[in-house]
């Protein structure tokens, strides 16, 4: 006696491959436009992700949430202390800090969609008719949101004209009060450790009962090298606690890729689309991704609830936050061409030509330095008043943009970095 396996089941709107910000982002849009839409992810949420956590100010109107909203743990910053070249600089500037394991779930629940967690997406397949099927599940359209190796990237294969960087980080639980007594400054703020070079950096954020810790480096392979140089830094400063340290010698590493135009050319094909990481969209030089990744998942949702998917290239280039990317990214190659020609520019390679011009001061670090705040202690002998200018505006440039400032004066600067659309 045969059984008949019946219709397949209802095809949705859109399926999305990755439950991270982008994904969930890009979901709850579509399901508040009308649509069904399924979440695939091969992991269980809630589920640990490396990441730093930061969010920059301009997240909340992309999330369309306030601060005061947000139900989980949430550390909100006003200083960044910064170690450049054997100096430490206390420097305003906003921001918050989350976990992503708490993040992560609840975008994800508050999407509406449907969820089918602990999922491998082995195949991706398009029939005859022009819907997409993964894992069983059939929809016109695919979005591609599973990070770095996402399987619809492979499908569209962004060019990638960099390699990607990468990172070696940890986020633990330690006793609050041993948090309290070894970390820098106030809860949530953070600590960043720039290598010498400015090819990378290392971070320590507490978070309460946790730290996050790491390093990131524009050449991949230079991140153990870069952990350790970070880890010995805070070790001796004495801002880690020491229970902390058997767990951190047994860091975790992860890549992903900056920002670049190029990267948006992919965005977009045949109905299937690349959002966040899987596109390629951190910052060029912070490597900030999390407000990328939600930006990207609006902007992909608005353009098919437009009914105009080929528009989302566009929406991405035009929206002033990847607008600002593109004249960072704009003013590094200029710097990169002139550094063979003017030496002394050598180290700002990898910072952005308009640091000078960021606003606010920095403060020496009067935290654990042995120097009241609101003094300056002087520089090492070594070091020549031009160098010493040109380490803190360094490190006030990077820090202004860790918090993700916008760059002034923009089409002044499209003009003279010849950036124009």
């Amino acid at each position: 006696m045969s059984v008949s396996a019946g219709p397949p089941p209802e095809p949705y709107d859109v399926l999305v491959v990755g439950g991270g910000p982008a994904g969930s982002t890009c979901a709850r849009v579509l399901v508040a436009g009308g649509l069904r839409v399924a979440v695939i992810d091969r992991a269980e949420f809630p589920r640990v992700k490396l990441c730093g956590g930061w969010l920059s100010p301009a997240i909340w109107d992309v999330l369309g949430i306030a601060p005061a909203s947000y139900p989980r743990g949430l550390w909100e910053w006003n200083t960044c202390h910064v170690n450049y070249r054997g100096r430490d600089y206390a420097i305003p500037c906003h921001g918050w800090f989350i976990r992503r394991y708490e993040l992560d779930d609840y975008l994800l629940r508050a999407s509406g969609a449907d969820l089918h967690l602990g999922v491998s997406v082995k195949q991706i397949e398009r029939g005859a008719d022009g819907l997409w099927s993964v894992g069983g599940l059939r929809a016109r359209m695919l979005i591609g949101a599973g990070g770095t190796h996402c399987p619809v990237a492979r499908l569209l294969g962004p060019a990638r004209p960099r390699r990607a960087v990468g990172a070696q980080e940890l986020e633990l639980q330690l006793d609050a009060a041993a948090v309290a007594r070894t970390r820098l400054g106030k809860d949530g703020e953070p600590e960043l450790f720039l290598l010498d070079d400015v090819g990378g950096y290392g971070w320590n954020v507490p978070k309460s009962d946790w730290i996050n810790v790491g390093c990131g480096t524009l050449d991949a392979t230079e991140a153990r090298d870069g952990w350790r140089r970070t880890y010995d830094h805070l070790r001796v400063a004495g801002h880690l606690p020491a229970e902390a340290s058997p767990q951190l010698e047994h860091m975790k590493g992860h890549s992903y890729f900056l920002f670049e135009p190029v990267h948006l050319d992919a965005a977009y094909r045949d109905h299937a689309f690349l959002i966040g990481d899987s596109l390629g969209l951190a910052h060029p030089i912070t490597a900030e991704g999390i407000l990328p990744a939600v930006l990207s998942g609006r902007r992909c949702a608005e353009a098919i609830l437009a009914n105009d998917p080929a528009s989302y290239p566009t929406r991405l280039r035009r929206d002033p936050i990847l607008a600002d990317y593109r004249r960072v990214h704009a003013a590094l190659n200029l710097v990169r061409k002139l550094r063979d020609k003017i030496p002394a520019l050598a180290s700002l390679a990898r910072t952005a030509a308009i640091a000078p011009i960021a606003p606010a001061e920095p403060e020496p670090n009067g935290a654990g330095n042995g120097h009241p705040a609101g003094s300056h202690p002087a520089d090492p002998p070594s070091v020549p008043p031009g160098a010493a200018l040109t380490n803190a505006t360094i490190a006030r440039g990077f820090a202004w943009m860790f918090s993700g400032a916008k760059l002034p004066a923009p089409r002044i600067l499209d003009f003279v970095l010849g950036n124009g659309e």
